[in-house]
């Protein structure tokens, strides 16, 4: 028997009524609508223990002016997701950032190189703009906001958004004028449209203020930030949310991609993006320097120019472009124009502000279908520090039409050549590799480790030696698990499953995941020879991962005897257990302290390499195996 939909709202009505009386909180302070299933069969079939969830917004998921950091909304919300999911590892990301839902566009966007971040990592977005959209246009704002729910939704289908509101001054006055504000009828209507939850904490918030129940000053001393009162008058309301939210749907057994309905604005534009200053379609003309550190985050590395003239010159499609820059005291002032159009002033703060993150429209409203020129210099004396452009559009990709082969050289003919002598002798346990090389034949060989083995599986090394070495055809295979090493892999006959299932000729086991255990690597040795005597092994040496790491924060460029180390340790393995062994970290890491470049110039983010890291590793594999 199927029950009526107009039976089952009223039924959903009285549910979400009673769900948000139970702390005391308004009935009408949230919509489920389509709810998170997604998010909660990724709960419920937590294996990691590390699942992220993305909130993007402003201060308040700081917790700024709190006493109790634990009182933070995304805490609360934390909070009752674990409720529901006690064994689910979660781990909140919080995005404070200036330009409100406009720049979360390009912030947002599919994977970009400018930070070396990709914030929409986890399964769940929590979006809270109110704050940094309050005094923007609101044509702009809903246009901004729906590219935005969109393009989560296009990097990732199976994604699941929450829109939250928090309480400015703007919206409690006209809450007190007896009216819904616009910016929430706004919000409210893209959410309808998508069939995104929202929890409107200002609302309930203002309700709370107007009824006497506490004063605007108690709940905030800046009409934003709430205070320690102010926050449990917003935990209140995100129990009863995420109470409903969790038990309004039960968990699907798989997740179901979403579909994305056509726009509900026409001027909407979900291309938005960060284009790197390095992207090959960006013209430099004058006196740059790449690479450079930045003295703000979470900037990787900026350009940099104090030569009044230095031009940049970029051709796309869309219908908007920005810029996103250092803006410091020391900074020069920059001119822009778009399709020769008279230049326009970017003038550097005055005074002595501190260096921050400038994300800046330059010009907006252009016919997304045409080709555009945008002219960008530098314009006074000064310090100009670029960090990319934002482009709601699309530009030409200048390696599109490259095959594999030709795009990593495209990519390592942008950076110095290595130069690094192997030793002899570095052959000696690989001879049947040596010769499927040399003479022909099918060499299989497996990549053992962690997501920075996927960098060294990303490198293409293996294009490089087939054509060193042209008579050999060599399949690789990454076998591969985030954050994992030997110490577990050797566990539980793993080594079947991630080794021995592949039939390898060589193994390479490698990554910066070994916990400094280098009998953890032995013991995988040991087993994949006890059943495949024949397999061949080379042992690599960390390269990549965080400054804190320990390859890199005692690095030295020959390893060091004197003590016990995993550099040592591992070297020791390969000679005791007749293994191959590259000191991997000794050449990688003097080639950067040596460029003139920053580490971040090679850093796809706060760990893993970008493409020209990987060709750093791949040309370094290249020497290796060249006789």
């Amino acid at each position: 028997m199927r029950t009526h939909p107009s039976l089952m709202l009223c039924l959903w009505t009285l549910a979400a009524a009673l769900a948000c009386r139970a702390p005391a909180a308004d009935a009408d302070c949230f919509r489920i609508r389509d709810g998170i299933p997604n998010s909660q069969h990724f709960f419920a079939n937590d294996r990691v223990g590390n699942q992220y969830l993305f909130f993007i917004g402003n201060t308040v998921l700081a917790g700024t002016g709190l006493k109790d950091p634990g009182l933070r909304y995304s805490a609360q919300m934390v909070k009752g997701f674990k409720k529901h999911f006690p064994q689910a590892g979660m781990n909140e990301t919080r995005h404070i950032q200036p330009g409100g839902s406009w720049f979360g566009l390009y912030r947002c966007s599919r994977g970009q190189p400018v930070f070396g971040e990709v914030i929409c990592s986890g399964h769940l977005a929590i979006l809270d703009f109110a704050a940094e959209d309050r005094n923007a246009d609101l044509t702009r704002t809903r246009a901004a906001l729906e590219g935005l729910l969109r393009q989560i939704t296009l990097y990732r289908a199976t994604h699941s958004r929450i829109l939250v509101y928090t309480l400015t001054p703007e919206l409690l006055a006209e809450y007190r004028a007896g009216r819904t504000p616009a910016y929430i009828s706004l919000c409210e209507q893209l959410a309808d449209h998508y069939g995104v939850p929202s929890l409107n904490l200002a609302q309930y918030a203002a309700r709370k203020i107007i009824a006497g129940d506490i004063t605007a000053e108690a709940f905030s001393a800046d009409g934003i930030n709430p205070t320690d009162a102010g926050a449990a008058l917003y935990a209140e309301a995100v129990a009863a949310f995420t109470e409903a939210l969790l038990t309004a749907f039960p968990v699907p057994d798989k997740p179901t991609a979403y579909k994305l309905p056509a726009p509900l604005f026409p001027e909407t534009d979900d291309n938005g993006r960060i284009v790197a200053y390095e992207d090959p379609q960006v013209v430099r003309t004058g006196a740059w320097k790449p690479g450079q550190t930045s003295p703000v985050a979470p900037f990787r590395h900026v350009l940099v120019s104090d030569q009044p003239g230095a031009a940049l010159t970029f051709r796309f499609k869309g219908s908007e472009i920005g810029l996103i820059d250092v803006a410091a005291a020391d900074g020069a002032d920059l001119s822009y124009a778009v399709d020769g159009a008279a230049p326009q002033l970017l003038a550097a703060p005055k005074g002595a502000a501190a260096p921050a993150m400038r994300p800046v429209s330059l010009a907006a409203g252009l016919d997304r279908q045409a080709e555009h020129t945008l002219v960008l210099k530098v314009a006074s004396p000064g310090v100009a520090r670029i960090g990319g452009l934002l482009l709601n559009g699309t530009s030409e990709d200048a390696y599109a039409r490259l095959s594999p082969l030709e795009r990593i050289d495209a990519v390592y003919a942008t950076l110095e050549p290595l130069r690094y002598t192997p030793p002899a002798g570095r052959f000696t346990h690989l001879p049947k590799t040596l010769a499927t090389l040399r003479e022909g034949g099918t060499l299989r060989l497996v990549l053992l480790g962690d997501s920075i083995m996927g960098n060294t599986s990303s490198s293409s090394f293996e294009l490089l030696l087939m054509r060193r070495y042209p008579k050999c055809t060599i399949v690789k295979i990454p076998s591969l698990r985030s954050s994992t090493g030997c110490k577990y892999y050797r566990e539980e006959n793993r080594v079947q499953e991630y080794v021995l299932r592949h039939n390898p000729d060589l193994l390479v086991i490698g990554g910066i995941s070994n916990g400094g255990d280098a009998e953890a690597v032995r013991s995988v040795v040991r087993q994949v020879r006890a059943q495949k005597p024949d397999t061949e092994v080379l042992l690599l040496t960390p390269v990549f991962g965080a400054l804190r790491d320990e390859h890199i924060r005692t690095f030295t460029r020959e390893i060091d005897t004197t003590t016990s180390n995993f550099r040592f340790n591992l070297q020791r393995v390969a000679a005791e257990e007749s293994c191959a062994f590259f000191d991997m970290t000794g050449p990688w890491w003097q080639y950067i302290q040596e460029s003139g470049l920053c580490y971040g110039w090679f850093m796809g983010d706060a760990v893993h390499a970008n493409a020209r890291g990987c060709q750093l590793i791949g040309r370094l594999l290249e020497t290796w195996f060249t006789e």
